[in-house]
């Protein structure tokens, strides 16, 4: 099992941690437990977020489940063990998620 360092975006992700701001570490706990293991068994059920490259690598995306918490969708992108959560929302729907972090990405 691999070690990875994550890093969150503040403003892809700053909506969902000033909502959920109590439960901002049971959260990225959840975030980092699960990426983890997709990483480890070769993205199973981790999915392109969009064809838009973010600092030069692809940019991916999976459903989180925290607990006791409405389920979020993740952006990411991953370089060596460097694992970076670009966008974070609560939309899990595929369509309306992709084009939310197609627009946050247009207008960074």
């Amino acid at each position: 099992m691999a070690s990875y360092q994550f890093s969150y975006d503040s403003k892809g992700c700053r909506k969902v941690f000033k909502t959920y701001r109590h439960q901002e570490k049971i959260i990225k706990k959840t975030i980092e437990k699960q990426l983890t293991r997709q990483m480890d068994t070769d993205f199973a059920k981790v999915k392109l977020a969009t064809r838009i490259e973010v600092e030069g690598n692809k940019c991916y995306e999976c459903r989180v489940n925290p607990p006791q918490l409405p389920p979020v969708r993740v952006a990411f992108i991953r370089d060596e063990n460097q694992v970076k959560i670009v966008y974070l929302t609560t939309n899990i729907v595929k369509a309306d998620f992709t084009h939310d972090l197609e627009h946050f990405l247009g207008g960074k």
